[in-house]
């Protein structure tokens, strides 16, 4: 036990912790050099960083592999830090040399990517029950983590569960997406899609409206929509919006109309204020 004061620690969480005295030690392996790779995108894991993003990875369903702890933070983690998982304790001198860049959070943890499987609305219509009620988003080509990781926030904040993933979309478990999310991306269910073309169509078939969020000459103003039923709401690029295939295959395309002569909203406040409207008026 030592490089800390036992005093502190409690008889019954002292079996966990792992005293880290190199940063050559293997179980280091997923927090190094984070500022330069991402390999926990193919490895299946990925990190959370921060005290209130490792405790709400702790409070969700996912897998959590080790827990990283700087060796000062310790005693005010022990009431919460919990006795089934690893709890690696490394000296503060050494954590900027692990992880490659400067770190005062005191915590990050190594999780377990969950299955992101393919998305295929009959499917997800039979086994989950789609109410009418039912709302989800899919994302194509969202390629900013901050966009993303608000737009993860503001589903989860509406009760918007299924999040489904088009092609050339930022990695949702991307330490800046976590972040941005505060966390809330652990309480959603991403599937993902290479053929958005063939998923729009069979939602249609199963009656799931599917909105476009755009510009075009078929979008509709926002305040005139009224939801019929399960519905799913679609955000492209931050610069390009959503291709004009997905456009066209949609039920409606929806727009905000503007004042003051602007002309965009990033498209992280747009998908707030057009989920907000979906889930909690358009129905009214």
């Amino acid at each position: 036990m030592a490089g800390w004061n036992e005093e502190t620690v409690d008889s019954e969480a002292v079996m966990n912790l792992v005293s880290i005295g190199s940063i050559e030690d293997p179980r280091l392996d997923p927090y190094r050099n984070l500022r330069t790779t991402n390999l926990t995108r193919f490895s299946g894991r990925f990190i959370a960083e921060s005290r209130p993003l490792v405790q709400r990875l702790l409070a969700s369903q996912l897998e959590v592999e080790s827990i990283l702890v700087d060796q000062e933070d310790l005693p005010q983690a022990i009431p919460w830090l919990p006795s089934d998982v690893p709890i690696l304790v490394i000296p503060h001198e050494l954590v900027a040399d692990l992880i490659g860049f400067d770190f005062h959070r005191g915590f990050m943890a190594c999780g377990i990517r969950p299955p992101m499987p393919k998305w295929e609305p009959q499917e997800h219509w039979n086994e989950r029950g789609c109410r009418s009620d039912w709302n989800a988003v899919m994302l194509v080509g969202v390629q900013d983590p901050e966009n993303m990781g608000s737009i993860f926030r503001s589903c989860a904040a509406l009760g918007i569960r299924d999040v489904v993933l088009g092609p050339n979309c930022v990695d949702p478990f991307a330490r800046r997406v976590l972040r941005v999310s505060m966390g809330n991306a652990f309480k959603l269910s991403f599937y993902r899609t290479e053929q958005v073309a063939d998923t729009l169509k069979s939602a249609s078939q199963v009656g799931i409206e599917s909105l476009a969020a755009c510009l075009s000459a078929k979008s509709i103003e926002l305040t005139q929509y009224r939801r019929s039923g399960p519905t799913l709401v679609l955000f492209g690029n931050e610069a390009h919006g959503l291709p004009e295939e997905c456009i066209e295959l949609c039920s409606k395309g929806i727009r905000i109309d503007m004042a003051m002569g602007t002309d965009s909203l990033n498209v992280s406040v747009a998908a707030g204020i057009l989920l907000h409207y979906v889930c909690r008026i358009a129905d009214q």
